[in-house]
């Protein structure tokens, strides 16, 4: 899908990047090749040892009642949502703002990652593990941190029970477009041994590193276990996995719980693109952002017209302190995609 330009006064060099209208080079879908995880990183990825504790989920959730809900699951269309700012209790001194989350599908879930599941249709009764300790998991469900005053995972499990096969691979679909790195564990394919469920890791907030290590795994096109070796059930779309890259972007490589706001990729086809304090190509410049950099748009306002890569628009997103025009940012839509600055 084609994205959004975030609001970049660009860097005019000799020319003006106002010349620069190919719609050729990095495109939001266009996600580099994710590096291979080094020795340490792919030690920290657990291993198959955890199907065991899965199987003890499963038994748990067989006793509850199932809501008829695989029909959510017939297509992979999902609808995209906004990151909302959370507090960081650990790092945060201030106090929190009043932020609006609907609320927790599921105990230690974080906030923006219960508003994804959401989005992609996700019922509670799915969920079988946010935090957990059990010693068959290894520390992946450990608590990655606090926020908004509760605890969270960024690694959830969920249940497939009722889904065909066709409803599984789009609700991978459906969980990747909302930014999360997701794998159907399926016993005896993919290096996995155990009970069927999903099993994801939210990439916009800050998490440990085995759980980074999955994340980059899944960039990779691999399996989330110690074998990483080639994930076969299912090819995810570009699209999918340009959101998961961005989210991941966001949070500092899941190093932060910042990242609120809306993604997006800049497509200057070459040059640097002027962050301004203003909406207009006379504003002061107050930085730059390479091409192809990764950036969080906060909010969205009316400034000059300006064309670039995807045409003329008069749309400037703020990132960070300033802004840029729409028309060099890539964000998968071809309107507003956040607030309108204040």
């Amino acid at each position: 899908m084609r994205l959004v330009s975030v609001t970049f006064a660009v860097a005019l060099l000799a020319l003006s990047l106002a010349a620069c209208t190919s719609g050729e080079g990095k495109d939001f879908d266009d996600v580099p090749a994710e590096p291979a995880l080094n020795q340490e990183e792919q030690a920290a990825l657990p291993t198959d040892e955890e199907a065991i504790h899965h199987a003890e989920l499963e038994a748990a959730l067989a006793a509850e009642v199932p809501e008829d809900d695989a029909s959510n699951f017939d297509t992979d269309d999902t609808t995209n949502i906004i990151d909302g700012e959370v507090f960081d209790d650990e790092a945060a001194s201030a106090a929190p703002n009043t932020i609006a989350f609907q609320p927790l599908l599921h105990s230690g879930l974080h906030p923006r990652a219960s508003d994804a599941l959401r989005a992609a249709g996700v019922a509670a009764w799915r969920i079988t593990q946010t935090i957990g300790n059990a010693p068959a998991s290894a520390g992946t469900h450990a608590a990655d941190g606090s926020v908004n005053g509760r605890s969270y995972s960024a690694a959830t499990d969920i249940s497939v029970s009722g889904l065909s096969t066709t409803q599984i691979h789009n609700l991978l679909e459906k969980l990747a477009k909302q930014g999360f790195a997701v794998w159907y564990r399926k016993n005896g394919a993919d290096g996995w041994s155990g009970a069927n469920h999903m099993h994801m890791v939210y990439a916009n907030c800050k998490m440990k590193s085995s759980l980074r290590s999955q994340v980059r795994s899944w960039l990779a096109g691999r399996n989330g276990l110690v074998s990483n070796t080639t994930y076969r059930f299912h090819t995810f779309s570009a699209s999918a996995k340009a959101t998961v890259k961005a989210k991941y972007e966001m949070s500092k490589s899941g190093t932060t719980n910042g990242g609120a706001g809306v993604p997006g990729r800049v497509n200057t086809a070459g040059a640097p693109l002027n962050v301004r304090s203003g909406t207009t190509l006379s504003s002061a410049v107050v930085g730059s952002v390479a091409d192809g950099a990764y950036v969080t748009i906060s909010c969205q306002k009316t400034g000059a017209s300006v064309k670039g890569t995807y045409g003329t628009t008069t749309l400037w997103d703020k990132i960070g302190s300033g802004y840029v025009s729409d028309a060099f940012i890539s964000t998968g839509s071809d309107g507003r995609v956040a607030p309108n600055c204040p």
